[in-house]
């Protein structure tokens, strides 16, 4: 089908997608990329809901509305903000009396989406990447662990050639960190890790941290979360050398405020389109390199 007037008439804020993705083949891409982890997501935010986790529903549900925001469905992202509110001051009242019509209006979304892009609901499928299991990680020659994506259970490869040094991005939030590696995958190897563990640890390999040109974190992630992160940074002395820019789509002052109090490059508010982390980017090489 792929009619942007069938995306409008069910609701979908298009215009306002296209502003942050550029042009309807990203849409697409993008809209790909939430069909295929979208299950994964829905089974983790009613599991930590069934447990009353509310620590990591919302970490969850705040990934949610970013995605959905990018992809024009702003009703549906604001429903997962309110329920992130509900869910970091434990209002579990809240959050269950709202839930189901989280999950109701996500899996809306997923129907539109099967529809626009396949003219019926299907399961999409990716060839673009190979897959190998974590456990044979440390097989692969240096460069290729510089262009590791942690996803989960499986470890995906890219297999580009050596470029301009290394963008990591530390979000756990797919849409988001595809968005950004599809700006730069062409002039930049682009490692992605999805919790603030994962960046810590890629970060302690010497090796490795020479090679990053901007480091992109996103203060809410599970595990360990972006302050954290900052927290480590500091302690290890990491931002001599290190440009570190923030992604926040959080709208607590006293969080930013936080996260400006290290020597960080940039604050940069979600949802930001290719223009705003092009010119990240730039300052983080004008300052550093």
């Amino acid at each position: 089908m792929k009619d942007a007037n069938y995306l409008k008439q069910n609701g979908v804020d298009v215009d306002k997608s296209l502003e942050l993705l550029g042009d309807m083949n990203m849409y697409d891409e993008v809209s790909h990329e939430f069909l295929n982890m979208i299950d994964d997501k829905v089974n983790l935010i009613q599991k930590y809901n069934s447990n009353n986790d509310m620590h990591n529903y919302s970490i969850e549900v705040h990934a949610l509305k970013s995605d959905v925001r990018y992809l024009g469905f702003m009703a549906l992202g604001d429903l997962a903000y309110e329920l992130e509110l509900a869910s970091k001051a434990n209002d579990l009242s809240k959050v269950n009396e709202k839930h189901n019509l989280l999950i109701e209006e996500v899996y809306k979304a997923i129907n539109i989406l099967n529809t626009y892009l396949y003219g019926e609901s299907k399961s999409p499928t990716n060839n673009n990447v190979i897959t190998i299991n974590s456990d044979d990680i440390n097989s692969l020659d240096p460069m290729s662990q510089a262009l590791i994506y942690q996803n989960k259970n499986k470890v995906v490869v890219d297999n580009n050639e050596p470029k301009n040094g290394v963008i990591l991005i530390a979000d756990d939030s797919e849409i988001v960190a595809n968005f950004v590696k599809s700006v730069f995958c062409n002039k930049y190897d682009v490692v992605i890790a999805d919790d603030g563990r994962k960046t810590i640890d890629l970060c302690k390999d010497e090796n490795f941290r020479s090679k990053i040109k901007a480091c992109l974190i996103d203060i809410n992630m599970p595990n360990v979360s972006g302050l954290e992160v900052l927290e480590e940074f500091k302690k290890n002395n990491y931002f001599v050398h290190l440009p570190v820019v923030v992604i926040s789509g959080v709208e607590d002052q006293a969080v930013l405020n936080k996260a400006r109090s290290y020597p960080i490059i940039e604050v940069l508010q979600k949802p930001f389109n290719e223009r705003d982390i092009r010119y990240c980017l730039e300052k983080c090489l004008a300052l550093y390199f």
